[in-house]
């Protein structure tokens, strides 16, 4: 299983764009406490927080399954996040036990 801390702060989406340009992102879901298991369905919804750049004018950004280390564990597919505000991927066995290491 993954922990939201996991799935999310640790799967964070690592928006690339929204790093360049500092926009805020709010993420809705998973919410703490829930986990993702690796092999099902998990779903990460977002909103921005309505400072400028608006989540509208960041674009295709890329998104990955990341240890608490920040190591990339799983690439998930990009997305554009100024037309989608969410993703369902599979976290994938093969990436690793629980860990926030």
């Amino acid at each position: 299983m993954y922990s939201t801390y996991l799935a999310i702060a640790l799967a964070i989406l690592c928006l690339d764009s929204a790093i360049l340009v500092h926009a805020g992102l709010f993420i809705v879901q998973p919410a703490a406490g829930s986990v993702c298991k690796a092999g099902q369905e998990c779903t990460i919804s977002w909103v921005d927080n309505g400072l400028r750049p608006l989540v509208s004018a960041i674009g295709v950004s890329t998104v990955g399954l990341y240890t608490g280390r920040q190591q990339l564990v799983q690439s998930i597919t990009p997305v554009d996040v100024s037309t989608e505000h969410s993703i369902t991927f599979q976290p994938n066995p093969a990436a690793g036990p629980n860990s926030d290491s």
